[in-house]
């Protein structure tokens, strides 16, 4: 079963994905294999440099995230630039890792981790959306702790996104992850056997489907 993780900004998604590890699934990090198709030499790489020039490299030749993020950030045209770039490229690398994993185990279940899912409509691909919740006044005071950022940047950054309340309508799973740890695992926990019902109903219906 392929799943499709997601959930704004400092929700957790991280913590949540490592959990699910634990408990015998596989995870998918797109923001990590973002890194690993923007190294020098991919094609990605070359795509970005091409665009945006020699500027968003570092004294190595190296592709500086803080910098690119910088020069995209207030200008959504930019912005979809690097997206057009940068998201095929991660698509490809995450079906090759998918294939990878189906074919040790068929009866995987993978989630892939990724802010974007559903605002660029690519949660389709997948068989169900996983969506972390916390709220804002958590989320923006973890904000706040985890990226040392201030507090008019944070409150941009968290409007700049879509509402959590609508992520949850395209949602199969939620978590709850407002509260602390424990309350978040038993939550995974939850949601985990959950999930072993819907894959075992699945598997139910494509039998019936094919003894018709």
């Amino acid at each position: 079963m392929y799943i499709g993780l997601t959930g704004n900004i400092a929700s957790g998604k991280s913590t949540v994905a490592k959990m699910f590890e634990e408990l015998g699934c596989y995870t998918i990090d797109a923001d990590e294999i973002s890194r690993i198709v923007m190294r020098k030499g991919e094609t990605a790489y070359f795509g970005l440099v091409k665009e945006f020039s020699e500027k968003i490299l570092d004294k190595e030749g190296n592709i500086d995230r803080g910098k690119l993020k910088g020069i995209v950030f207030n200008n959504p045209q930019k912005k979809e630039l690097l997206e057009k770039i940068v998201h095929p490229a991660i698509l490809n690398y995450e079906k090759k890792l998918v294939s990878n994993i189906k074919g040790k185990d068929d009866k995987a279940i993978i989630l892939t981790q990724a802010a974007l899912i559903i605002e660029k409509g690519t949660y389709r691909r997948f068989d169900a959306i996983m969506v972390v919740y916390v709220d804002e006044k958590t989320q923006f005071e973890r904000l706040l702790k985890r990226d040392e950022i201030d507090v008019e940047l944070a409150k941009k950054i968290i409007k700049s996104q879509m509402p959590v309340e609508e992520k949850i309508k395209y949602a199969d799973f939620i978590i709850d992850n407002s509260r602390d740890i424990s309350y978040t695992k038993a939550e995974v926990e939850r949601v985990y056997e959950a999930i072993k019902i819907y894959k075992y109903c699945e598997r139910q219906l494509k039998k019936t489907i094919k003894s018709k």
